[in-house]
């Protein structure tokens, strides 16, 4: 399903990411500590995409020995990026975790199918703090890991990779992948 430029551009700026933002956004805190590395080496971060993930009714498990289970549905959605672009297929689900000290544990594991027909396996785990004040809608940070078959998106298997997950409404989240290089 190939987009046209206006099509991106419209995708990429709904994701924050306009031209200037779309590949390398961070490169290390703006005075880095005494006692840490030089400014050069900090890990800098890649943009890989941005996916806008659907997520069905929240079904509440229950208390369990681990603190409060949840299972939020995911299903389906879009993602696309320089590199990589396609769906995010229905029929996964987080299940994710209140603990009884309030911090929230992501555990989601899901597939992307690319445009060209591959598809990816996405695990998206992430330890997120107790919420406390700051703006309604802050992301979530978390650290995903693929699995792809050999070719075009092996790269995704020999990288390190960061995200945020930013819940939009009741019915999705947007999820934002970069790479550490």
């Amino acid at each position: 399903m190939p987009r046209s430029s206006t099509s991106r551009r419209r995708f990429l700026g709904r994701a924050g990411l306009g031209a200037a933002g779309a590949l390398a956004a961070f490169s290390g805190p703006a005075s880095p500590d005494p006692s840490g590395p030089p400014r050069g080496d900090y890990p800098r971060l890649e943009f890989i995409y941005a996916a806008q993930v659907g997520i069905g009714p929240i079904e509440d498990v229950g208390d369990t020995v681990s603190g409060h289970q949840r299972l939020i549905p995911i299903t389906g959605g879009t993602f696309e990026g320089p590199r990589i672009r396609g769906q995010v297929l229905a029929g996964a689900a987080d299940w994710n975790l209140q603990r009884s000290d309030g911090v929230t544990v992501v555990s989601a594991a899901y597939f992307m199918k690319t445009d060209d027909a591959v598809v990816i396996k996405i695990l998206n785990e992430g330890v997120n703090p107790a919420a406390g004040p700051g703006p309604a809608g802050r992301p979530r940070f978390t650290h995903p890991t693929f699995e792809a078959p050999r070719g075009r998106y092996e790269w995704l298997n020999q990288a390190v990779f960061v995200g945020t997950l930013t819940p939009v409404s009741k019915e999705s989240v947007l999820i934002r992948v970069f790479k550490l290089v």
